[in-house]
């Protein structure tokens, strides 16, 4: 009985026995835990700071492939531009550039043979084939261009005039638009316009009219017969471009006769609007002939 108690109070205590071998048991284990926390701890930073390395090589290396591509792009885009700059400024492709430089000498003073520098036809174009040319028929062949009429604008009684003045003999007018011809012949009787007279002795002056349906215009040359030659009747209808008539000898207008002796005209054009009859500018109708 007092060996139980005596074993007891040892207990109590925690001196001996299986109690204090039980305490000891328990901190070693607190131990062994607490290091492998601390093991395990040191393993997870070092990881980590693996990965934080690890990551900043990638990135390191992702910068470094875009400089390196950066570079070679901008080589490229510099053979380039100098590819470019030498075929503009130097002519590679066979183009020469104008020189500035004061003239050569003649080539029997130049020691040193001149190569003829290429042209970009020479390239380009392919070299023709010795193909026949067709013979021009003789209808082709123009004749020569006739001088220009010389055109005055004047108004006389209220009315719009044109005057004409040939340069050259044999000179024809043509009708500037399609109608219907009227030929008026007039003589000048004891200081009166008559129309439709007939005194052989006197001269005869004819009016030759193209009228459409909305203008009118009158030709008034010189003398019948030996100044003008008519080329058209009375009545007949022509189409713009037909000959009307030739003014075959130099003769003043009937202008000159009738109206005004210090005319100096060849012929005297009007042109009126049907059916109001006003009047026209003749001068875009009078640059054709032949």
């Amino acid at each position: 009985m007092s060996a139980k108690l005596g074993f007891r109070r040892d207990r109590r205590r925690g001196t001996g026995g299986p109690g204090e071998e039980r305490d000891q048991g328990h901190g070693q284990r607190e131990d062994r835990q607490r290091s492998s926390h601390y093991v395990t701890a040191g393993y997870a930073a070092s990881t980590r700071c693996e990965a934080v390395e690890r990551a900043l090589d990638i990135r390191v290396k992702h910068a470094l492939l875009r400089i390196g591509a950066v570079g070679l792009a901008s080589g490229l885009t510099a053979v380039v531009l100098f590819a470019v700059g030498r075929v503009i400024l130097i002519g590679d492709l066979g183009l020469t550039l104008p020189s500035f430089s004061q003239p050569s000498t003649p080539a029997s003073a130049s020691a040193s043979p001149t190569v003829s520098p290429a042209v970009l036809s020479d390239i380009a174009t392919p070299n023709p084939t010795a193909t026949p040319s067709p013979e021009p028929s003789p209808t082709e062949t123009a004749g020569p261009s006739q001088a220009p009429l010389a055109l005055t604008g004047f108004r006389f009684g209220g009315r719009s005039y044109v005057g004409v003045v040939v340069p050259d003999l044999g000179r024809g007018f043509v009708a500037p638009f399609a109608g219907t011809v009227e030929v008026r012949t007039y003589q000048f009787i004891d200081g009166e316009v008559r129309l439709g007279s007939n005194v052989p002795s006197l001269a005869f002056y004819p009016y030759i009219s193209v009228v459409a349906a909305d203008r009118k215009i009158t030709y008034r040359p010189g003398t019948l017969g030996s100044v003008t030659e008519l080329l058209i009747r009375d009545g007949a209808q022509v189409a713009a471009g037909d000959p009307l008539f030739r003014l075959a000898a130099p003769g003043r207008s009937s202008w000159t006769t009738f109206y005004n002796s210090s005319a100096f005209y060849d012929v005297v054009v009007s042109l009126q609007a049907l059916p109001s009859g006003r009047d026209l500018d003749a001068t875009p109708y009078l640059g054709k002939g032949f």
